[in-house]
């Protein structure tokens, strides 16, 4: 099975042939809890390689050192639970018997360099066996390519001509150019800042933070895209700064879906034109 997985800070997001998925990223300890509740739809347990943890909204309400790792890499652990849960997650709702999976996975602009990508597909790659509330799985991630977060959204809708692409996560900012379907290295990086990292929790000042940053390559009356779960949100205020943004809607089996996705359906794309 080709998935693409966009195993984000805030969020994962995963695109296959039986659909989309999303669910809370957060990862924690476990302990035990003397009153059980139910936190949300994503609450997990997992158990791997003998580590017991909590994950999503059960790791966000009950895990004391929950959360997410930021920063501007994914070369670390958390990446592969994110991506071992999403799989797990994905052949057990769809109720699928696939065993062997090849993925396509993002890494943030500034650190897509090869050390940083073979990093990731030397964790990720592999037999594994992961336990999620008590059902267990083993399967294969057979093949891993490692994809730019960001420039890769382009990919989910195609725009002619210049295009530039604002993906606004909750770690990071990636800001990216593609002229007539190519990369544009010199005006693209990453933002080491983002939706969760802000301590106002202000889009409006988010905005002004992106817009400090790359008009000072970029022209304001520049074809604009932002991509992300935020995007809709945040449209309102980059808007005064950039005068020719909208926000980028992925394609999915010929329909708009929410924007937070456009990484995701990306990856997919990549990983149906590059696997056999």
């Amino acid at each position: 099975m080709k998935l693409g997985i966009d195993a984000g800070n805030h969020r994962v997001k995963i695109c296959g042939d039986y659909g989309l998925m999303e669910f809370i990223s957060a990862i924690g300890e476990s302990r035990e809890i003397n009153l059980q509740q139910i936190h949300g739809h994503d609450d997990m347990i997992f158990e791997y390689q003998g580590e017991r943890g909590f994950a999503g909204s059960l790791a966000l309400y009950e895990s004391e050192f929950g959360g997410s790792i930021m920063g501007d890499t994914k070369a670390h652990t958390d990446t592969l639970l994110r991506v071992l849960i999403g799989i797990h997650r994905y052949i057990t709702v769809n109720k699928v018997d696939e065993t062997v999976f090849d993925i396509v996975i993002g890494q943030p602009i500034s650190r897509h360099s090869n050390e940083e990508k073979n990093k990731m597909k030397k964790i990720i790659k592999g037999k594994h066996t992961i336990s999620i509330n008590g059902i267990e799985k083993t399967f294969i991630i057979n093949k891993v390519e490692v994809a730019a977060e960001g420039v890769s959204a382009f990919w989910s809708n195609q725009q002619p001509g210049m295009v530039r692409i604002l993906d606004v996560g909750s770690g990071t900012v990636n800001f990216s150019t593609v002229y007539e379907g190519k990369y544009i290295d010199k005006d693209s990086s990453t933002l080491p800042f983002g939706v969760n990292t802000n301590k106002t929790n202000s889009l409006q000042s988010l905005a002004r933070g992106i817009a400090t940053h790359t008009l000072k390559k970029w022209k304001s009356d520049d074809k604009t895209f932002v991509a992300g779960g935020i995007a809709e949100g945040i449209l309102p205020y980059l808007k005064n700064y950039f005068s020719n943004i909208e926000v980028l809607y992925p394609i999915y089996k010929e329909e708009y879906v929410n924007p937070i996705f456009a990484n995701a359906i990306a990856f997919y794309i990549v990983a149906v034109n590059i696997y056999d």
